[in-house]
C-alpha cells in the first residue's frame, strides 16, 4: 500500500507545485498556485486533478514531551481569578456574543494557572489579565491589513506607556484593555518587571506588524533561522516570560548573563514550535502561512507534512536537552543562601521550564486546536493520533501503529 501511495505521489509532483504526502491540503496549494508561472489552462487542469484525489492524506504529531523533565502545576486560585479575568475582558465588549463564547474556549486562564502555578492572588490576576489581552490582540490581529494593526499597536504601546491617560474617542477597545491591564499590574508589580516588560512589548509589537506584512503579501519565510527571527517575537512569549518575575527582584546585571539569555531563547522558541505543531491543522485550513511545518513543507526539498513534523519534533527534544543542559550551568545555589538573587535566579529558570511544559498541556485542554476530541488527542500522541486531511480541515481519528509494508 505504501508503495502505491508513493508512486501516486511521485507522480504528482509538478513543477513548482508538491502535492502534499497523500492528499492536497488546498489552503496552502492554492498559495503555490498563485506563486507559479502556470498558464489559467495548466491551472484548471490541475485543480481538477486535485479535486478528485482520494482522501487519503494522513499525519501524526510527533510525541515532543515523553522525556521532558518538567511536571505541570496548577495555581489554587485559578477557579475564582480566572473568571473574574474573564468577565474583566468581557466587560470591554471586544467581541460579539458569539465570538465571546468561542473567545472562553481558549481558557486563557487555564494557561495562566499552569505557567505561573507559584504566584500569589494578585500576580496570578495580572497574569490571567494578560493572557487574555494577548489572546484578544491575536483574535482580533489575524483579521487586519498591517496598517490597521500597526495603529492599534502603537496606540496599545502608548496606553502601557502612559497607563493613567484616558480613553480618547473611537478608540479601539484593545487599547483600553491594555491601559487597564499595566494600571492593576503596576500596583503590585516588582521594579524588575516595570523595567523589562514594556521593552519586551514593543518587540512583540513590531514582529506583529510584520507578520500581518507577511500574511497580506502572502510571503513565507525561506528558511528555519529566517522564520525563527521572526517567530521568537510574534507570540509575546517574552513578555509572557518577564510575568515570572512579578514577585522577583533580580537585577540586569544578573538577568542579562549569556546563560540566562541562551535559556530565554531556548524556552522562547520550545514554546512557539509546539504552538506551530499542534496549531497546523487549524492553521492550515484557513490559510494561514505563519507556521514552521509550513516553512519546512515549502523548503528546497519540499518535504510532505509527517516528514516535516517528524523534523521539526525532532527538532524541538533536541532543544529541550539543550535547555537542560543549560539549566546545569547557572551559578551555583549554595545551601543555606535562602531569598539571595541567585535562589530567585534559579527560580525564574524553572519557571521558563514550567512556562514550556504549561503551554504544551493547555494546548489539549482547551478546544483552540482540538475542539471537542482534545483529551483524546493528548491521549493517543504517543499512540500515533492520525488526522485525515479532507477538504482542507483535518479530521481526527485515534488509530494504533501499523509498521508501513
Amino acid at each position: 500500500m505504501s508503495r502505491s501511495i508513493d508512486s501516486m505521489r511521485q507522480n504528482l509532483r509538478l513543477k513548482n507545485i508538491f502535492i502534499l504526502s497523500y492528499h492536497m491540503c488546498i489552503p496552502i496549494a492554492l498559495f503555490h498556485l498563485k506563486r507559479s508561472t502556470r498558464t489559467d489552462r495548466e491551472t484548471e487542469a490541475l485543480l481538477l486533478q486535485l479535486a478528485i484525489i482520494p482522501p487519503l492524506m494522513s499525519f501524526h504529531l510527533p510525541d515532543i514531551h515523553h522525556d521532558w523533565p518538567f511536571p505541570r502545576g496548577n495555581n489554587p486560585n485559578y477557579d475564582e481569578v480566572a473568571e473574574e479575568s474573564m468577565k474583566w475582558l468581557e466587560s470591554f465588549r471586544i467581541f460579539s456574543e458569539d465570538r465571546q463564547k468561542s473567545f472562553r474556549a481558549i481558557m486563557p486562564g487555564l494557561l495562566a494557572s499552569m505557567a505561573y502555578p507559584d504566584h500569589s492572588r494578585p500576580h496570578f490576576r495580572s497574569a490571567c489579565d494578560l493572557m487574555a489581552v494577548l489572546f484578544a490582540v491575536d483574535e482580533i490581529s489575524d483579521r487586519l491589513a498591517p496598517e490597521e494593526a500597526r495603529d492599534i499597536a502603537e496606540s496599545a504601546l502608548n496606553a502601557l506607556r502612559v497607563p493613567e491617560s484616558e480613553r480618547v474617542r473611537n478608540e479601539h477597545p484593545l487599547v483600553d484593555l491594555h491601559r487597564s491591564f499595566w494600571a492593576r499590574t503596576l500596583q503590585t508589580a516588582s521594579e524588575t518587571v516595570k523595567r523589562r516588560f514594556i521593552a519586551s512589548y514593543e518587540d512583540y509589537v513590531r514582529a506583529m506588524i510584520q507578520e500581518a506584512d507577511d500574511r497580506q503579501q502572502k510571503r513565507v519565510r525561506k528558511s528555519m533561522a529566517d522564520y525563527l527571527a521572526l517567530r521568537r517575537y510574534t507570540g509575546a512569549i517574552k513578555p509572557s516570560f518577564d510575568l515570572l518575575l512579578l514577585p522577583s527582584e533580580i537585577s540586569d546585571e544578573v538577568l542579562d548573563m549569556p546563560v540566562v539569555k541562551e535559556l530565554e531563547m531556548i524556552a522562547i522558541e520550545m514554546v512557539a514550535v509546539a504552538n506551530d505543531i499542534v496549531s497546523f491543522n487549524v492553521e492550515q485550513a484557513r490559510g494561514d502561512i505563519h507556521n514552521l511545518i509550513i516553512v519546512i513543507m515549502d523548503g528546497d526539498e519540499k518535504i510532505d507534512v509527517q516528514m516535516a513534523m517528524d523534523m521539526v519534533g525532532e527538532w524541538y527534544r533536541k532543544r529541550g536537552r539543550d535547555f537542560v543542559e543549560c539549566l546545569n550551568q547557572l551559578p551555583v545555589l549554595l545551601e543555606g543562601e535562602g531569598d539571595s538573587e541567585i535562589h530567585r535566579l534559579h527560580e525564574y529558570a524553572r519557571g521558563l521550564g514550567n512556562w514550556v511544559t504549561a503551554n504544551y498541556e493547555w494546548s489539549f485542554e482547551c478546544r483552540r486546536f482540538f475542539g471537542e476530541h482534545t483529551m483524546e488527542v493528548k491521549e493517543n500522541v504517543s499512540k500515533v493520533g492520525v488526522f485525515s486531511m479532507i477538504g482542507g480541515l483535518v479530521k481526527y481519528k485515534a488509530t494504533s501503529l501499523v509498521p508501513s509494508t
